[in-house]
């Protein structure tokens, strides 16, 4: 009989910001989702921001898993919420942002929604 506690249910985000935005304003859209989203409804997102630098070939992106911060299991409303947040803010160009799946998933592929504005 396995004794082991499954892995939590978690959620993978990839959000393009417009291509040569400064740290600083990156900064200010990661904070943004953080404080007025995740902080206010358990949420944690385990990741930050990707692709800076002076000659950055890519667009500035925020990658990481949403979690609950207590460690228990993403739902699909949360999911929900975190989707609709990255569709109403003007500057995440497009998203993908995975189906649940458990944390220790091989391999995380975008499977949910995969939005370009």
């Amino acid at each position: 009989m396995n004794m082991t506690k499954p892995s939590e249910l978690v959620s993978e985000l990839r959000a393009t910001l417009p291509h040569g935005l400064d740290l600083k304003s990156a900064e200010k859209i990661l904070h943004a989702l953080q404080d007025n989203l995740l902080v206010l409804t358990g949420l944690y997102l385990n990741g930050g921001l990707n692709h800076f630098g002076d000659q950055a070939e890519f667009s500035p992106e925020i990658v990481g898993l949403v979690t609950r911060a207590d460690g228990s299991d993403l739902s699909e409303r949360e999911r929900s919420k975190v989707e609709a947040w990255l569709v109403a803010t003007p500057q995440v160009l497009e998203f993908s942002l995975s189906a649940l799946k458990p944390a220790n998933s091989p391999k995380f592929q975008p499977t949910g929604s995969d939005v370009k504005k």
